[in-house]
């Protein structure tokens, strides 16, 4: 495999990688490649110098603990390619940031809604998103944080297959 978990990784395997290669293939009609994908360096250091990252850091929370393996392993598959902005914006790992104790990640096309989970479940694999009712420039106690029902993996194929189903495209 191309890309393995290093700095920010809680182990070695590639879980939900694979599954987000895929989509290049199906969804833009070509082959996933590496220039798809970050480097787990890249990665690591974009999420240390991220505003979550300074807002969290406390002498129990390192920058690697803020974001679950699914979102990990988004950025790495998929992280510098034109999926990242589609009719929803997917933020790069250096513009994470939290509201309300929500680490958000992904704003719709108009920055009216914007989807995160809580802090509290950076550890977990794949955690529920929550969406929050106004959109990623309001401040704190803004708007209402929603669950979806949906993982972090889920929600990030749903929208992918939404934004590039043939309806859809232009």
């Amino acid at each position: 495999m191309p890309t393995t978990l290093v700095a920010m990784a809680r182990r070695n395997t590639l879980v939900f990688y694979p599954t987000y290669q895929g989509l290049v293939s199906k969804l833009l009609d070509r082959p996933w490649g590496p220039e798809d994908g970050m480097t787990a360096d890249e990665l690591s250091a974009q999420v240390q110098t991220s505003v979550a990252a300074g807002q969290l850091v406390t002498d129990s929370t390192t920058p690697q603990q803020l974001a679950p393996l699914a979102l990990q392993e988004f950025y790495l598959a998929l992280g510098v390619s034109e999926m990242m902005e589609t009719n929803h914006f997917f933020f790069d790992p250096d513009e994470l940031e939290v509201r309300d104790n929500y680490l958000m990640f992904v704003e719709d096309a108009d920055e009216t809604m914007v989807w995160g989970f809580p802090v509290d479940q950076a550890s977990l694999p794949d955690p529920i998103v929550y969406r929050r009712t106004v959109g990623a420039d309001e401040p704190d106690n803004a708007g209402e944080w929603e669950a979806t029902n949906a993982t972090i993996s889920e929600l990030i194929a749903d929208i992918l297959n939404w934004n590039y189903s043939e309806e859809n495209l232009d």
